[in-house]
């Protein structure tokens, strides 16, 4: 598996980052890391925009699960009664998970080119057509990519994560109520997502700020713009009977 990932994702990737570093003028690597994370969030964006409308295809449904809910005070009354409803009108609730999980051995990937790129350029990994470069820029708005900030880059990202993941909570449907342990962790990854986002961001070199805040940025982007494009009817009320065992 592992040579697998290396001839597939982690070799093509590389050799797109030293193409991008050999590209942009005064060969700066923090350009090469926007320009690579672009290209490989719009090549997934479909699987991503599946995601995205599915958490929309929900959220038009909130206030029919909602009722649901109130509907149904036995836990495991109200998990039947959900699950009916998802059958009679197509709704998965995992379809939003799965193109996330195919991005991850990709986000991983990346992760590992941007750590050995923003140090060495490795000539076994680079193809006979990819420029050759003997060394990077690794300087970006006065910043050693290759070495750990604690300020800027970090705090970008963090930011960042902030309102995405604000504005991904807008999205899901959650069921509201009073002591609800969903709606509460809910509001904790809204701190807690950033806080983490710093802290790895701080800790490693700063070039992985520099893609996290990227692509987050571009995944903001994708949501608006799928958000303004969704077009889905609004379903009528409709009745789903729990038998009592």
């Amino acid at each position: 598996m592992k040579a697998f990932l290396k001839a597939i994702l982690y070799t093509p990737l590389f050799n797109l980052l030293v193409f991008f570093s050999w590209l942009v003028p005064g060969h700066s690597v923090g350009w090469a890391i926007i320009l690579l994370t672009i290209l490989v969030r719009i090549i997934l964006w479909v699987p991503n925009g599946k995601a995205l409308k599915s958490q929309l295809y929900m959220r038009s449904h909130q206030d029919e699960l909602k009722k649901l809910n109130e509907r149904y005070e036995n836990p495991q009354e109200r998990a039947q009664a959900q699950m009916a409803y998802y059958k009679q009108h197509g709704i998965n609730p995992m379809a939003g998970c799965l193109p996330m999980l195919i991005q991850l051995p990709i986000l991983y990937v990346l992760y590992m080119v941007f750590m050995a790129g923003l140090h060495d350029i490795r000539p076994d990994l680079l193809y006979s057509f990819t420029p050759h470069l003997d060394t990077v820029n690794a300087h970006f708005l006065g910043i050693n990519l290759a070495g750990k900030d604690r300020f800027f880059l970090p705090v970008v990202a963090a930011l960042l994560q902030f309102a995405q993941t604000r504005y991904n909570q807008k999205l899901m449907p959650i069921s509201t109520g009073k002591g609800d342990p969903a709606a509460m962790m809910t509001k904790q990854m809204m701190y807690l997502f950033p806080a983490m986002t710093y802290f790895i961001g701080s800790t490693l070199p700063a070039g992985l700020s520099l893609y996290w805040a990227t692509t987050t940025l571009f995944q903001i982007g994708q949501q608006a713009y799928t958000t303004k494009n969704f077009v889905a009817k609004s379903p009528k009320g409709v009745e789903v009977t729990v038998r009592n065992k």
